[in-house]
């Protein structure tokens, strides 16, 4: 179904049986330049046209993406355009275009997204994966929210504004990446070593990562990213007597694996705070609503804290496992490898822990902690990959952040603005690896039921949520730039 007017977009929205409509209802007056109804109505339009080019990752196929905003943006006023080819697979592109701002005199904003999706199990789907669906004010389809909705949302901001340029103080550039969603070195990492002197002016970044949650029909947190959790595949090796399985062994290499991966999972890291999840746990008192949580939210961030205090917050805290992945270093068991067949003991068994650590975290002195608990003489774990040094977590005092909350604070008055660390990575974390300060957030308002479809069956976004989502984006742009 395709909206091909205002009029019939906005009958849509009003009948709509969405349980959060006054959450997308911004009652502050339209910011200059943009025009809501047909923001939304073109987000809408672009978006649906995006999930019809299937870009599952493998094989990823971006180029076909690249080439739609390519034709987009094609006679758009002063904006550059570049379709970014990766030599070693002709269907594989990245694509960036930069609005020339008429009189610049700040280094550019950058804002990145990816045009890869996860694969869709179609046989679980209520409609077609790759067909852009709307019923009952849901806009379903692989990549609605991950990450085609912010794209089409960028896609209209970056033509609006292209409208008031000579307001622009500072280019915009917009970065659509290739292989976010794994695979081979083709998106921003390839960008980076053989085409960085088109974004690598750049001052700041804005990408995906953050979240904007819902609860009860309205807007309740809005929070952006501005570190993610570092990524290492831990092995656990276990060695012991093979032989003829009629006869039990005790130094059973399965058994042993057994033992040790039970006790690291039952494991808890050190509490490590930084300053992003300190501000996010201070702010989060204040609107936390269980009495208990409150206090050790508060007594967690209270200035000059003892550890004793700390650890006896984090273990209230952590009963909620996002709390928990937030306060600490995450291992969790993913693999289990062992034997050949049923009637023989085997000699080795291997399991496998992904551990997301805290940026600033020692991966090897985790990996000692772990095996000084495992508890079992014939198993060891080990790191997969080399250590690797952390980019240093964004700051909150940069006018692209302040651009952000002052956005949401305008759009959402009683929204809670947190720094946010993702324990998810993000195209990001090569950003600020090269030194840009980069700052994450999935711009369409969602609510933890939807929020949750993301990677997974019917992936969806409320339909109103995208006109909230460019505007946020326009507001930020517009603010920082000019």
């Amino acid at each position: 179904m395709r909206i091909r007017n205002t009029a019939l977009l906005a009958a849509l929205l009003v009948s709509a049986p969405l349980a959060a409509q006054d959450a997308w209802t911004v009652r502050a007056a339209a910011p200059q330049g943009l025009n809501r109804a047909d923001a939304q109505a073109s987000t809408l339009r672009h978006l649906q046209n995006l999930i019809r080019i299937n870009t599952e990752n493998p094989p990823g196929n971006e180029i076909r993406t690249a080439m739609y905003f390519d034709s987009v943006l094609n006679g758009v006023p002063g904006i550059e355009k570049r379709i970014l080819r990766v030599p070693e697979d002709s269907m594989r592109a990245n694509f960036v275009a930069r609005l020339r701002a008429a009189n610049p005199r700040q280094r550019p904003v950058l804002v990145m997204g990816h045009m890869d999706v996860v694969g869709a199990d179609t046989t679980k789907w209520e409609t077609d994966a790759f067909e852009p669906v709307i019923r009952d004010g849901y806009l379903y389809g692989r990549g609605a929210i991950d990450d085609k909705g912010m794209l089409a949302a960028t896609l209209t901001s970056m033509v609006q504004l292209a409208q008031q340029r000579n307001r622009l103080d500072r280019d915009i550039i917009f970065f659509a990446t290739a292989g976010e969603e794994g695979g081979p070195v083709v998106g921003v990492d390839w960008v980076i070593e053989h085409h960085r002197d088109l974004i690598g002016d750049a001052e700041f970044a804005l990408n995906e990562g953050g979240r904007i949650r819902v609860d009860d029909g309205s807007i309740r947190t809005v929070n952006i990213q501005t570190t993610e959790k570092v990524y290492y595949n831990v092995i656990a090796t276990a060695t012991g007597t093979s032989g003829h399985a009629s006869v039990p062994l005790p130094d059973n290499a399965l058994a042993a694996l057994a033992r040790a991966v039970n006790r690291v999972h039952e494991w808890r890291a050190p509490v490590t705070l930084i300053e992003t999840t300190r501000i996010y746990f201070q702010r989060l008192a204040a609107i936390e609503e269980d009495a208990e949580m409150k206090r050790a939210m508060e007594e967690l961030t209270a200035s000059g804290a003892s550890r004793e205090q700390i650890d006896r917050a984090a273990a209230v805290l952590s009963r909620d496992p996002l709390h928990n992945a937030v306060l600490r270093a995450g291992t969790s068991l993913t693999l289990l490898n062992g034997g050949f067949r049923a009637n023989v003991i085997p000699s080795e068994g291997r399991a496998t822990f992904n551990m997301r650590i805290v940026p600033g975290e020692d991966a090897a002195a985790l990996v000692r902690m772990i095996n000084e608990i495992d508890g079992e003489p014939n198993v060891t774990f080990a790191l997969e990959q080399p250590p690797v040094e952390a980019p240093p977590p964004s700051p909150v005092s940069t006018e692209l952040f302040q651009a952000m909350e002052a956005a949401a604070r305008t759009m959402s008055p009683n929204a809670t603005v947190l720094p946010f660390m993702s324990t998810g990575a993000t195209d990001g974390a090569a950003l600020r690896a090269i030194g840009i300060p980069t700052y994450g957030i999935l711009p369409m308002p969602l609510p933890m039921e939807d929020e949750l479809r993301m990677h997974g069956d019917n992936e969806r976004v409320p339909v109103p949520a995208l006109g909230w989502a460019t505007e946020y984006i326009y507001r930020v742009l517009r603010q920082v730039a000019s």
